[in-house]
């Protein structure tokens, strides 16, 4: 007997045997025509051809391994241990045609043949607390292996233990303990895993904070690290995932718990893998954020690598005495709005989870809402927003009126709906903290304004504001004078006449240490807005964004390019680099 499997995945299957010379097209139409002549039973096209002998379960389960980046495993009585067996239902089991076989510390490894079995993973992960690692059986052999006496007794005693053994754990993890740098690929049915678990310890070992990859016409491949802010090509990756490509997006699709099936409408899911490297017990795993789009050519994915928790306190992150000062000051007032603005990548959630670290004590309740929530955090309630259920910030925020709450932390604000019931918050006794994608911060304010938030509220709820980008920094170790900055660019870029003369603008040449680019590490550039007497009636009289600009700077507020002008002089930045970042 043979496991059930949809007629479409059938199909598939027998299409993928066609390609690979196990199956002639006329073996292929005769068992089709024998499939239609008969009711079209469940099992589709392949139960004809594994009958007449037109193919064998190994021709099979090889296609399924190769196209869907799968494990083969063959199941014995005395491989399949009763502890894993019981993770599952006996129901379950038996419904969806597959077999937990052996539990690994937190990695539960399941048999099954219908490859589109595969999205159920997050569920299993989220029945049993386990990490989900998938292998494809024989047709045979797992319906041979579902009635061992062994099998049979463990699901019969699952009922009463799967609530109880349950293990807190993520999606399945690739074991990354050794650093590879030069990356060999060895051909085989493995060899898709092998190439996921070697690019995702790559770019950990790397600094990679997102990974691309696309193809292009003619088949063009390519995988890109961001890396200090810029997106540079890994060739190593370059002639294997021009060779397997879709097999290498159907892996990290199953990893992620994305549907494999689907490849009209974006996807967005989540997989971890171990830290090789962990500094404490909540750096453990790495997050990566997955996301998959249909592109001309074919899907196209990014991956944004976070760690378990955020690695600076506020104290580490880059700030001036003053602008440190000023932002404690606001965030532990009892009341009041801070917003946090920037591009992508320009570090506003380091910067919020560092308040939240900052304020973080057992006497405060503090309530977040994110999408997606990018660090975990002790003690703190984090929400996951889903708008696909109704679950959007707006209605977290509403709810999060009635936990108590003295701090609220919004992921973002987007519409009015939702910085409306922020400012209420913010006016009702609650800190409030959320990021907001504006270029600077006094242009904040007047954003706040054209979302159709009276100005009045805006100039009661507004405590702070900070602006952020991160800059590339020379590298310390080829730091040469820069004969590129001329005099002329230097005016231009805000320098004055007589500051000329007090400094010599530098550069990274370029060496080993910075893999020859001439920058090494980031910089934080910040510029921190207070609300002082005299911004508050600007605001109230609706003043335009130079006129409020002019008054802040009247009050000591300093711009990111005041600051960013300063690093240029202490050699930590080069002019290239503040030109990049900082002229609009």
């Amino acid at each position: 007997m043979m496991p059930s499997i949809n007629p479409d995945i059938s199909l598939k299957i027998t299409t993928l045997l066609k390609n690979s010379g196990k199956l002639s097209e006329a073996n292929f139409n005769e068992a089709k025509k024998k499939y239609e002549s008969n009711g079209k039973v469940p099992l589709g096209v392949l139960e004809y051809l594994i009958n007449d002998n037109l193919v064998s379960e190994d021709d099979i389960v090889s296609a399924v391994s190769r196209n869907y980046a799968l494990r083969k495993i063959i199941l014995t009585e005395q491989s399949i241990k009763k502890d894993a067996v019981k993770k599952l239902p006996k129901d379950f089991i038996m419904e969806n045609e597959m077999l937990p076989f052996e539990l690994n510390g937190r990695i539960l490894k399941i048999a099954l043949f219908d490859p589109t079995k595969s999205t159920l993973a997050g569920k299993i992960k989220s029945m049993t607390g386990c990490n989900v690692e998938l292998y494809v059986a024989k047709p045979s052999n797992l319906d041979q292996a579902l009635k061992f006496k062994s099998v049979i007794e463990a699901t019969q005693e699952s009922a009463a233990s799967t609530n109880t053994q349950t293990q807190k754990s993520s999606p399945s993890k690739p074991n990354l303990n050794v650093k590879v740098p030069n990356v060999k690929i060895t051909q085989g049915e493995n060899a898709v895993v092998e190439f996921v678990d070697k690019l995702l310890n790559e770019s950990f070992f790397s600094g990679t904070s997102d990974i691309h990859i696309e193809i292009f016409r003619r088949g063009e491949a390519r995988v890109r690290f961001r890396k200090d802010g810029v997106l540079q090509e890994q060739l190593q990756f370059k002639q294997f995932l021009m060779e397997n490509y879709n097999a290498v997006i159907t892996r990290l699709k199953i990893m992620s718990g994305c549907d494999i099936s689907e490849k009209r409408l974006p996807q967005d899911g989540k997989l971890q893998f171990k830290n090789p490297q962990p500094k404490n017990e909540d750096d453990v795993d790495i997050d990566v954020r997955f996301s998959v789009i249909p592109a001309k050519e074919g899907e196209r994915v990014v991956m944004r690598l976070l760690a378990a928790g955020p690695d600076l306190g506020l104290e580490q992150i880059g700030l001036d005495k003053e602008d440190y000062d000023n932002l404690v000051t606001a965030i532990t007032a009892p009341q009041g709005m801070v917003l946090v603005t920037g591009p992508t990548g320009s570090g506003k959630s380091t910067t919020l989870y560092g308040c939240i670290k900052k304020i973080n004590k057992p006497g405060t309740n503090i309530m977040t809402a994110e999408d997606p929530v990018e660090f975990y955090l002790k003690g703190v309630g984090q929400i996951q927003a889903n708008n696909e259920i109704g679950l959007t910030f707006e209605a977290i925020l509403k709810s999060f009126l009635r936990q108590d709450p003295e701090v609220i932390l919004v992921g973002e604000i987007r519409d009015k709906s939702t910085v409306d019931i922020a400012i209420k918050a913010a006016l009702t006794g609650h800190l409030l903290l959320s990021t907001l994608h504006t270029n600077d911060a006094v242009s904040t304010v007047v954003r706040l304004v054209n979302m159709g938030v009276p100005s009045f509220m805006v100039a009661s709820a507004l405590s702070l504001i900070v602006a952020q980008r991160l800059a590339r920094k020379n590298c310390s170790s080829c730091t040469v004078d820069d004969e590129k900055a001329t005099k002329e660019s230097l005016l231009q870029y805000g320098f004055k006449e007589d500051e000329l003369n007090t400094f010599t603008p530098k550069m990274g040449a370029g060496c080993s240490e910075c893999n020859n680019t001439g920058y090494k590490g980031r910089q934080g550039i910040y510029e921190v807005l207070k609300k002082t007497p005299n911004l508050e009636a600007a605001i109230l009289r609706d003043a335009r964004g130079d006129e409020m600009l002019e008054v802040a700077i009247k009050d000591g507020f300093k711009t990111m390019q005041v600051i960013g002008r300063n690093f240029i002089k202490k050699g930590i930045l080069s002019v290239e680099e503040y030109s990049r970042i900082l002229v609009v």
